[in-house]
């Protein structure tokens, strides 16, 4: 399996700075095209899609490309239907059966993010126009993530209810093109006295998984929801208190990653919603980017103090083990090829792209 290359890979390396020497499991690769920066991975049928964005004049225009190998890059067209769309970049994808694609892009007044959804495959992608105030307008809060699994694709995010609370919300397609918002399912959203947000959203055998928080009585607790098609859930709440849960990676089981909150923030692993979260490294500040599932051991791009790092841990969340990218970055995403771990991390100004070969 492609999973197990990438464990024995990640077993062997070693803690510490990381160089590209001739002894060096990173190979640096170049990126798709010139100026590329690439936000997001999306497993295809035959490979991997890497979405993104290029320079175009002085704005960035969405970008997509597919690849087997790392090395050899095919460009995906891309077909905007909206003036926003056609300089987004793509932020968040997930593969059912077909990919969905988060889009955004800044502008109006208060260059406000402006969302975009696109679905396709690895021939094409192209834009559903939305009506302004499905992801936008005076009671968006924020669009964070997108999932597909099936015939069912979801984003999950925040917005200003019906009720007039802030909380949890997702948006639900069958075909990635027309899409309902949900800002009151009862699971979700805030009931009197509690604030709820929802941070990552995760695939598995199970269905979707949902990772947030609430603050009630002044305290932050995190929190997992859970459904079997997207459209019924149910609202776990993690052990322990003031901690965020904002990372979740869905193997036979969901596993979920977060952080402390208060004078000493660590990074927190829960293995399953019953167990207290085990700790891991600690930072001034963490920002969980992503998790993926290998057979036996969770695989998280983690910034610490702004500086991502890669994170292995066993499937219960014990044996941590931390290592540094072969540069600095502020953001980064990672998938797996037969040939290894392909790693993208990308800063203010350009995307470097990795390769872990051993």
């Amino acid at each position: 399996m492609r999973w197990s290359i990438v464990l024995v890979a990640v077993l062997t390396l070693v803690i510490g700075c990381v160089d590209q020497t001739p002894d060096s499991p990173w190979r640096e690769l170049p990126l798709p095209q010139p100026g590329a920066r690439i936000l997001a991975f999306a497993p295809t049928p035959g490979g991997v899609l890497a979405l993104g964005s290029i320079p175009a004049a002085d704005v960035r225009a969405p970008a997509a490309w597919s690849t087997t190998d790392g090395t050899h890059w095919t460009t995906v067209p891309v077909h905007p239907e909206t003036p926003y769309g056609a300089r987004a970049e793509l932020i968040s994808a997930g593969t059912g059966d077909r990919t969905v694609v988060l889009g955004r892009a800044f502008g109006g007044a208060h260059s406000n993010p402006r969302m975009s959804i696109w679905s396709g495959d690895a021939h094409g992608l192209t834009e559903h126009e939305q009506a302004f105030e499905m992801f936008g307008g005076p009671h968006a809060i924020a669009v964070s993530a997108a999932a597909a699994l099936g015939g069912a694709d979801l984003l999950v995010g925040d917005w200003d209810g019906p009720t007039g609370r802030y909380g949890a919300a997702y948006w639900a397609s069958a075909d990635g093109a027309n899409w309902q918002r949900h800002a009151d399912d009862p699971a979700l959203s805030s009931a009197p006295g509690e604030q709820t947000g929802a941070a990552a959203v995760g695939t598995g055998p199970r269905g979707f998984a949902i990772a947030g928080e609430t603050l009630r009585d002044s305290i932050i607790r995190p929190l997992e929801w859970t459904s079997p098609d997207g459209g019924r859930w149910q609202r776990l709440e993690l052990p322990g208190a003031n901690a965020l849960a904002s990372g979740i990676g869905c193997a036979t089981t969901c596993t979920v990653f977060g952080q402390s909150v208060g004078a000493d923030p660590h990074v927190l692993c829960w293995p399953t919603p019953d167990t207290g979260a085990l700790p891991g490294p600690a930072a001034r500040n963490v920002d969980v980017q992503q998790v993926v599932p290998t057979p036996s051991r969770m695989l998280a791009l983690i910034a610490l103090d702004h500086r991502v790092s890669l994170i292995s841990v066993s499937s219960n969340c014990t044996d941590w083990q931390q290592f540094s990218l072969p540069a600095p970055a502020d953001a980064a995403r990672m998938t797996t090829l037969p040939a290894g771990l392909l790693v993208a991390g990308t800063d203010a100004q350009h995307t470097r792209l990795w390769l872990r070969t051993r």
